[in-house]
């Protein structure tokens, strides 16, 4: 039998309200933050990022044990964000949620992502089923995510422990919180709008994985292989692209071969290196 989840009382939560008012237009708004709810949560690390359209996403801060992963850090800010879920689904118009990073993932998407010569590899125990070099290994993701004005978004990621029930604990008490935690940031965001500049971010790599393939592949062959990227199965291509099964199945047979691949691992690949030569 499961342990049941230990609810975060009324008190705490109250408490937790005023300390975050209290936070709201400081110049240390989000390490407060961040100390915060390291008083009603139990994880490992907290990175927090800004995604704005247009520009790729910006660190606003790694705190616990995040702060050991400098590396990791930079290679996700760099390039491996471009197929990551959470900024695939930030395009997409994703909702204000708490979500588990299981609930943003395309089906079968470990299947489709591995690279022989990179740290970014299908594992059975990473649950995107690829790992940025340099990132925490062995662990998951639960994510608060708080759409703001002029298309920009907030990250908080929490990283958990597979093993035991940390990652439910975590998700169960941010759900909690998470309204308060919310109007917080947005309220931050009113007074201080310097803290969610992105002028200064890197641009987007975006039209790089839009173009991927161009001048070598059809229109339509690029647009399955960035479903491919993205981790869909040959079924979820053909719903999408409104297509037959067969007619998908063709389209990866002729992608390998004018790419000179064999599979959807030398296609994660190639992309990858070719990102990674661009940046």
């Amino acid at each position: 039998m499961s342990t049941p989840l230990i609810r975060t009382t009324k008190g705490q939560i109250s408490d937790f309200s005023v300390g975050i008012i209290d936070a709201i237009g400081t110049v240390l708004f989000f390490p407060k933050i961040a100390n915060l709810i390291g008083k009603y949560i139990t994880f490992e690390g907290l990175f927090v990022f800004l995604y704005s359209e247009g520009s790729a996403p910006s660190s606003l801060g790694s705190f616990k044990g995040a702060q050991n992963f400098h590396k990791g850090l930079e290679n996700y800010l760099r390039y491996t964000y471009i197929i990551n879920p959470v900024y695939r689904s930030y395009l997409d118009g994703i909702a204000s949620d708490a979500y588990l990073i299981s609930e943003l993932l395309s089906p079968l998407y470990a299947d489709q992502i591995a690279a022989s010569d990179l740290d970014i590899r299908v594992e059975d125990n990473e649950t995107i089923g690829y790992r940025t070099p340099g990132w925490p290994k062995n662990m998951t993701e639960v994510l608060a995510l708080i759409r703001l004005p002029d298309n920009k978004m907030i990250e908080f990621s929490f990283s958990t422990s597979r093993s035991g029930d940390q990652t439910a604990r975590c998700h169960a008490h941010l759900k909690e919180i998470y309204p308060v935690l919310s109007s917080a940031v947005l309220k931050h965001y009113e007074f201080a709008a310097e803290d969610f500049d992105t002028s200064t971010a890197n641009p987007s790599q975006e039209h790089w994985f839009q173009s991927f393939g161009e001048g070598v592949l059809t229109k339509r062959e690029r647009s399955v292989a960035r479903m491919i990227l993205t981790g869909h199965s040959s079924n979820a291509i053909a719903l999408h692209l409104d297509i037959s099964l067969p007619t998908v199945k063709t389209h990866r047979r002729n992608i390998y071969a004018k790419l000179h691949i064999s599979s959807q691992a030398e296609l994660f690949s190639l992309f990858v290196q070719k990102l990674m030569e661009i940046t």
